[in-house]
């Protein structure tokens, strides 16, 4: 069983894995700062917990693995925009694109979706195993709380890209957010994004990456404000079912690219160049 920067194996006398070992670990691999885990540790609840569990590692047959994460917009914009079956179709494109691809074996894909609350239709598992999108589970509803998403998401990988490293894994994330968009209703701000993003670059482990749909918001600003290099954020202005669906395509083709190590990691990464 894997072992953290503690000496244990990440869990609890309960059984559950421990977050706060696994973020303390995280600060003595260089991973996390130790305010960001802090900020994190005080943050913690049921979604973090559940995003965080993944695959058993003794299942995992791949000498290294990417992590690729896709949090997608829930809130009712989607559904009055007419987008929500183009987000579906978009989805299950890219998960079949992921089951197509030479790095099938090697990628374990989480997917979160967001509204007015979060919800993590599964944490880290094979692509084979991955969710497919439809109306019984994604429909557009509520607000946008996108900045306690991104750091309850990034939370959760970070504990379990932990887990996997001290088992002898090593390991790439890829977390990517598509919204139509801005932040309503969240308690984090924008600078606890960024906070948490910097210290994630700077350990030259995770590619962070943004999408915004839609012409009435900023959406550059306002990823460039919780921490996304420029090379990993995307604007596509035309919010119909077409476009949206381009939106996935691209997503798909560069996490493909960023899972043959053809992108670089960190702060310098170029998600979205050719």
């Amino acid at each position: 069983m894997a072992t953290n920067g503690n000496g244990n194996n990440g869990k609890n006398g309960n059984g559950n894995y421990d977050l706060g070992a696994l973020f303390s670990s995280a600060v003595a691999d260089g991973v996390l700062s130790p305010d960001t885990s802090t900020m994190l540790t005080g943050n913690l609840g049921k979604v973090v917990i559940a995003g965080a569990a993944g695959t058993a590692l003794e299942d995992i047959v791949a000498s290294d693995v990417t992590l690729i994460t896709v949090v997608i917009d829930a809130s009712s914009s989607i559904k009055d925009r007419g987008l929500e079956q183009a987000v579906r179709d978009g989805q299950n494109q890219l998960v079949d694109s992921f089951g197509g691809s030479k790095e099938k074996d090697s990628i374990l894909m989480a997917l979160w979706t967001f509204a007015s609350g979060m919800d993590v239709l599964h944490s880290y598992v094979p692509v084979g195993d991955a969710a497919r999108l439809s109306s019984k589970n994604y429909r557009g509803s509520g607000c946008t709380v996108l900045y306690d998403t991104w750091c309850d998401a990034l939370a959760a990988n970070v504990a379990y890209s932990q887990r996997l490293r001290a088992s002898g894994t090593p390991c790439r994330s890829v977390v990517v957010v598509i919204t139509d968009g801005e932040d309503v209703g969240s308690k984090r701000k924008a600078g606890d994004c960024a906070r948490l993003s910097r210290d994630l670059l700077a350990s030259e482990q995770f590619i962070l990456a943004f999408v915004g749909v839609g012409s009435d918001v900023d959406f550059h600003g306002v990823a460039k404000s919780m921490g996304v290099p420029d090379g990993c954020i995307a604007v596509q202005k035309d919010a119909t079912p077409s476009t949206l669906r381009k939106v996935f395509q691209m997503v798909s083709q560069s996490a493909i690219r960023a899972s043959q190590a053809k992108i670089k990691a960190g702060p310098s990464a170029g998600f979205f160049q050719p």
